[in-house]
């Protein structure tokens, strides 16, 4: 597998990068310039440098997400949630981690993969990870009627939409990390 080094393309990459809000905690490692050995990914390849305009997409849509209607430990919540059902230790990780700087609890966190079972959560968390989970997993639920409506019973119609466009950014996100393997490292 392959080293990448994301700093480097936001200093000397592409243009694009320096048109971008990278205030959100997602682009720590191009804002604070963190050393290669805390953010390089092991992974196949580069696809910042292979396709740089479908990347410019994608940051865009993360930098949209972090100024949609919803609050942002709740964003990290269901980025969370939306990872672990792919299986994308990379973005588990990375937002486990941002939860933890705006001050969500580590309980918490450890409870995020079974928040059914769990006191943690309230009810606008609860209808929100169970929309992730339908979302995220469509082909096998197709979002049931009764999701939807704990949804709409939490969220107006303008939160459900940006909800549904973040679930939907970070499966993206999930799906470009696991199919080229990009991980943490320490």
């Amino acid at each position: 597998m392959k080293k990448i080094q994301l700093i480097g393309l936001a200093r000397d990459g592409p243009a694009f990068f320096d048109q971008l809000d990278l205030s959100s905690k997602a682009f720590r490692f191009y804002r604070e310039g963190i050393p290669v050995t805390e953010s390089v990914m092991s992974q196949r390849l580069d696809y910042y440098s292979a396709s740089p305009g479908a990347m410019k997409a994608m940051i865009g849509l993360e930098a949209l997400t972090s100024r949609l209607s919803i609050e942002p430990a709740l964003l990290h919540l269901i980025k969370i949630r939306a990872s672990q059902l792919n299986g994308c230790a990379f973005c588990t990780d990375m937002h486990s981690v941002d939860a933890r700087r705006l001050g969500e609890t580590e309980r918490r966190l450890f409870a995020v993969a079974v928040w059914r079972d769990s006191g943690f959560f309230s009810d606008r968390e609860r209808a929100a990870l169970a929309w992730t989970e339908a979302v995220t997993l469509l082909a096998q639920s197709q979002v049931p009627d009764d999701v939807y409506a704990q949804a709409r019973a939490c969220f107006s119609e303008e939160e459900l939409v940006d909800l549904t466009m973040a679930i939907s950014t970070i499966n993206s996100w999930n799906r470009l990390a696991v199919s080229f393997r990009q991980r943490p490292v320490d």
